[in-house]
This record gives C-alpha cells, structure tokens and sequence, in this order.
C-alpha cells in the first residue's frame, strides 16, 4: 500500500515585501543594539550620560534620528561600535544643546530638595534618578575669599549646568526667600 504525501505549499513573497521584512528586522536589530550600548556606557561612564535611559525603548524621534546619523556615518572601513559611540556622542551632545527634546520628560521641572540640619546635608530627594546632585560647602572658617571665588568660578564654567531659580524654606521663619535667575 502506498501513500501520497500532500505538498505543503508555503506562500511566497515578493522580492519587494521580502526586502521591506529585511529592513524591519535589521532597524529592530540595530535599535536594540543602540540601546544596550548606550546602557552600556552609562554604567561605564562613557560620554555625557544624559540620555532618557529608562525611556529609551519609547523614545520613537531621538531612535529614528539617531538610526539616520548612523546611517549618513556608516563607512565599511569603521566598525559597527565606533559608528554606534560616534552616534551616541552626537545625540547626547544634541541633548545637551538642547538641540533635542526627549518625548517622555517627567511633567514640571526636575526637582531637587536637600535638607539641610545644623550645616549638615540630611537628605537629597531629586525628581530624576539619573540627576547628578554635588552639594559644595564654603564655610567662611575653612575657606579663604579666593578659594570661594575660584570655586564659583569652576562651577560657572562648568558646560551643561547654568544658573537657576531656587526657593530657600527655612522653618521657623515666617517668610519664604525665593531668588529668580535674571535671563
């Protein structure tokens, strides 16, 4: 007794649906390859380290330019990494310009509050969890008029950071101290 096998027929592809399935996978591909990299640099401390690490993956308009400028950087004679870091640069320098936006900034401003008990920093909450808080004591006993200066003048220096508004609380007192930076 012989059987007949039934043939599976598969359906077949265009070479133009075959090349648009290509391109997808290689973008999915390539955008988790940006995103672990720029994770990876952030743990080592590589770069500026301002980029929207946790919402990285929804970050559709910082993906779609950083997949563009690694396209236009793409050179055969350039590994694949070195074009990733150079892209990576380019974008978190754009972030800091301000030359992007990302999609998912946490409503308001960020927010930093330090407590401050008897000259002592008690405790800093911040708004961000990437934010980097440096808390510089001048105490008039310990530092001389031109150590305070050259103080003020390395953090003024200092690119990304600039002057802004803060609000002074100090319980006990009935008025609040605000300062508003002059632009």
């Amino acid at each position: 007794m012989t059987t007949q096998m039934e043939r599976k027929t598969t359906a077949r592809l265009s070479d133009k649906e075959m090349e648009k399935i290509y391109r997808i996978r290689q973008r999915f591909y390539w955008e988790m390859d940006f995103i672990s990299r720029c994770r990876e640099r952030k743990l080592e401390e590589i770069g500026l380290c301002n980029l929207p690490y946790q919402t990285l993956p929804e970050e559709k308009k910082l993906l779609d330019l950083a997949y563009e400028l690694y396209n236009n950087m793409e050179d055969s004679n350039t590994t694949y990494n070195v074009t990733l870091d150079l892209v990576i640069d380019e974008i978190e320098r754009r972030i800091q310009d301000n030359r992007i936006v990302t999609a998912a900034e946490p409503p308001g401003n960020p927010r930093v509050v330090i407590i401050i008990e008897d000259g002592i920093v008690s405790t800093v909450l911040a708004s961000d969890p990437d934010i980097q808080i440096d808390i510089i004591e001048l105490d008039r006993n310990y530092a001389d008029s031109e150590l305070r200066s050259s103080t003020y003048d390395a953090a003024l220096k200092e690119p990304g950071l600039q002057n802004c508004s803060y609000s002074l609380h100090v319980p006990g007192y009935e008025q609040e101290m605000e300062t508003e930076v002059d632009e």
